[in-house]
């Protein structure tokens, strides 16, 4: 038998609509388990000292709890370095997610891109 590569379940890319912002394009499962590239993802994206970061989890299919605690750190890096963050969500588990968790008022999210973009 030979072995079949495992396809990530998590893929993460940054694009710079304009000077001072980046957009951070999350898909898939945010779990435990990916976690860690997400943080590797966000602290390239902190080290560029953007003016302003849009996190688009409008096509994630899984968020957990390491995945909204993952969202809590950013908002307060956000806070603590002085730049915005932006939230998408639009994603039905997304939403839910931080609803149920109560965290609505810490991860407020835009209902798409264009409104964070704009916002």
């Amino acid at each position: 038998m030979s072995a079949t590569a495992i396809p990530p379940l998590l893929h993460i890319t940054t694009n710079t609509p304009e000077p001072g912002v980046v957009v951070v394009d999350v898909r898939g499962e945010v779990d435990a388990s990916s976690v860690p590239d997400l943080a590797t993802a966000l602290e390239k994206v902190w080290a560029a000292a953007p003016g302003r970061v849009v996190v688009d989890l409008s096509r994630v299919t899984f968020l957990g709890t390491a995945g909204l605690s993952a969202l809590l750190d950013a908002r307060e890096r956000a806070e603590a370095d002085d730049f915005v963050l932006r939230l998408v969500g639009g994603s039905r588990c997304v939403d839910r997610a931080v609803e149920v968790a109560g965290l609505a008022p810490h991860l407020p999210l835009s209902p798409d891109l264009g409104h964070a973009l704009r916002g």
